[in-house]
């Protein structure tokens, strides 16, 4: 799968909706001139505004950037509107998707300086939030916070138009999430009742109900999860399972996400395993192209199958976790790497025509270009390092919980094993995998079965086929020798084990434990000596 930092198509189909929702409400905005000029330049910004976001969403891998930024610098000239500013969010959110990300948040600024001299409460808001949208996604949830406490502020009175009701309650949302995101319960609470707030006083006053269900499903998640942070469980169901009547099928489930969320939580703290992960992979469906948001969700999901007890699930997702968390880490820094040196080019260009006296910087800064790449190379080593430390711990941690769960059935004299059990006992115990030539013809005599009813007794009780099943034994053993003291050679653990060649192996061990054998006992040393310390 491709995680780009760019929005699909319901995406896109969203973002439309939103802005030209928001734009109809701006018509109502009094102006100074008369109502006949009024009327005329509404309507042609709003052909201009609506032409930019057409470009947006019919061009996803076109540089349409300068299109953009011509309409724009024709609708300044004319006098800055609301629809001019809705543009400007338009080609921000475009800067960011193309991984420009310091033109963006440059033009984000420039919004924010240019709404202020207009005392446009209303656009200083959006700009707030654009800004604090990009750091978010940028991983940077503190700078993130602090952009956007203020946004609220800006806006005096929610309820005046849709736009003022859409912004003052994104911005709670938002809120709502990056809290989330800093663990910081109090604030989280705080902006999920203001919106929830919003939303009741906003239907009420103008007799509005959102046919979609986004805004009551969300108050409700919202308030379902303050239920839940105060220990109240009952209420938090009732909520959320009001909540759940509200939602349309018809409707992408992105419009219901803070639902999904908060229930995952409550449904993990009721031992809802089964309802949990359904929670867990709605989401990851629906944020599979939104990475920010998708990473979380990986590591979310393998916490509860943690704690459900699918320990080997665990591993593999949060193995996934680990991966994506780098491959994303790797693209933003690639992608700020892109966005400095198309910067740093237009800038030498422009020394150039003027004078030669910029050598020394440009030298500089390709020294700490080179500097910068070193770094992610470096990086990217100890990330991987520290991943596979991590899966090794977790593996060490399975074993002990495994040999206490043997210790115990040890003493229970008068337990009656299965027959799959009694195999498992066999290759424990007797270990009849170090020879090569095991095959299921020997596991059949033993269990005085024929080979294909083995077979089928293997793949119904263990989901695998025989060859697997004995390889697990054998990587079992051969992970076990790795992480202890031994020196012994990878050849020679292939051999004494049954595999043949160490090519074997590390194939296998590597399908298995997505490390190769040298790299699991490099970790397993460093574990054991960090413990001694």
């Amino acid at each position: 799968m491709n995680h780009s930092i760019r929005y699909d198509y319901r995406r896109l189909l969203s973002f439309t909706f939103v802005t030209v929702f928001t734009l109809s409400l701006f018509v109502l905005f009094s102006c100074k001139k008369t109502e006949t000029d009024k009327t005329a330049e509404s309507r042609a910004s709003l052909r201009q505004v609506l032409y930019v976001q057409s470009l947006y969403n019919n061009h996803p891998n076109e540089n349409i950037v300068p299109q953009i930024t011509g309409v724009i610098d024709s609708m300044r000239n004319i006098g800055r509107t609301p629809y001019y500013f809705a543009a400007v969010n338009v080609l921000i959110d475009r800067l960011f998707s193309d991984g420009r990300f310091a033109e963006a948040d440059s033009l984000a600024v420039r919004m924010e300086e240019e709404a202020l001299e207009d005392c446009d409460s209303l656009s200083m808001a959006m700009a707030k939030r654009v800004r604090a949208q990009m750091f978010y996604k940028l991983s940077q949830p503190e700078r993130a916070l602090k952009e956007l406490e203020p946004a609220g502020s800006y806006i005096s009175n929610p309820y005046r138009s849709g736009s003022d009701f859409g912004t003052a309650t994104s911005i709670q949302e938002w809120l709502w999430i990056i809290s989330r995101e800093l663990g910081d319960t109090v604030n989280m609470n705080k902006a999920g009742l203001a919106y929830a707030r919003m939303v009741e006083d906003y239907s009420t006053l103008n007799n509005w109900n959102d046919t979609t269900g986004h805004y009551p499903v969300s108050a409700l998640a919202f308030k379902a999860e303050k239920a839940f942070s105060k220990g109240d469980m009952q209420r938090a169901k009732t909520l959320l399972d009001s909540a759940s009547l509200r939602i349309l099928p018809t409707l992408p489930a992105r419009a219901y996400e803070h639902l999904y969320a908060v229930r995952c939580m409550v449904r993990a703290a009721d031992s809802n395993w089964e309802g949990a992960i359904a929670d867990t992979d709605t989401l990851l469906n629906t944020h599979k192209d939104f990475p920010w948001f998708y990473l979380k969700d990986l590591l979310l999901k393998a916490e509860i199958l943690n704690m459900a007890g699918k320990h080997e699930e665990s591993a593999k997702t949060y193995s996934k976790y680990i991966t994506f968390h780098d491959s994303l880490s790797n693209k933003i820094t690639d992608r700020r790497l892109h966005d400095l040196t198309v910067l740093y080019r237009t800038e030498l260009d422009q020394e150039q025509k003027r004078a030669d006296r910029f050598r020394i910087f440009a030298f500089s800064s390709v020294i700490i270009l080179l500097l910068i790449l070193l770094a992610i190379a470096l990086l990217h080593a100890a990330r991987e390092k520290k991943r596979n430390r991590l899966l090794v711990e977790r593996l060490k941690e399975f074993d002990c919980a495994t040999e206490k769960a043997s210790h115990i059935e040890q003493k229970e004299d008068n337990t009656v094993l299965s027959l799959i059990e009694k195999l498992d006992r066999y290759m424990f115990i007797s270990r009849p995998y170090t020879s090569p030539a095991l095959s299921r013809k020997e596991l059949a005599e033993f269990t005085e079965l024929t080979p294909d009813a083995l077979g089928q007794l293997i793949k119904n009780e263990r989901g695998v086929s025989v060859h697997t099943y004995i390889n697990s034994f054998r990587l079992e053993e051969a992970r076990k020798i790795l992480g202890s003291n031994s020196n012994e050679g990878i050849a020679e653990i292939a051999v004494r084990l049954g595999f043949g060649t160490a090519r074997t192996l590390q194939r296998a061990f590597k399908e298995r434990y997505d490390m190769s054998p040298t790299q699991y006992r490099e970790a397993s040393r460093e574990i054991r000596t960090s413990e001694n310390q």
